[in-house]
């Protein structure tokens, strides 16, 4: 008897540890890393920069900017135009959400950083999108980047 539940113990043991994590999702994330090497990063249109952004605004073309902020950031400051949406990130893959990204246009995602924009646009890659970018540096890039000569003309 205390051999079988040492034996039994044992193999519940060694079997959780041997799948201590999702095996499926390793492997997503595994063919979507093993991409990555250093002359695919360094050659990545996945961020673009603050003075580029501010170009397409000025220039009036084709993006959406979506800002992953919390609301209540957001309450503070940010976009209040036609081709900016605020999705927050917690809320960003709910299908709703999801549903209102466009596929024929950039889409640029924004936060006070870069960080959550970042984070936000790699999950929304690996389930398919293609034409997404991070504003580098964030809203504080994008302030910065704000001067007379670069403003949108009203």
């Amino acid at each position: 008897m205390k051999r079988t539940f040492l034996l039994s113990t044992l193999s519940i043991a060694l079997s959780t540890t041997l799948f201590a994590y999702d095996v499926a999702k390793a492997e997503q994330y595994n063919s979507f890393y093993s991409k990555m090497t250093q002359k695919v990063c360094a050659s990545s249109k996945l961020f673009i920069s603050a003075q580029e952004t501010m170009k397409l605004i000025q220039d009036n073309k084709e993006y959406l900017l979506i800002d992953v902020r919390t609301d209540g950031e957001a309450s503070v400051f940010g976009f209040s135009d036609a081709k900016s949406l605020h999705l927050p990130i917690e809320r960003l893959f709910t299908k709703e959400n999801l549903n209102k990204i466009p596929t024929d246009k950039p889409v640029i995602m924004v936060c006070h950083s870069g960080t959550r924009g970042t984070m936000a646009a790699i999950g929304l890659k690996q389930i398919g999108f293609q034409n997404i970018h991070v504003l580098k540096g964030g809203f504080v890039a994008l302030a910065e980047a704000n001067t007379p000569a670069s403003a949108p003309q009203k």
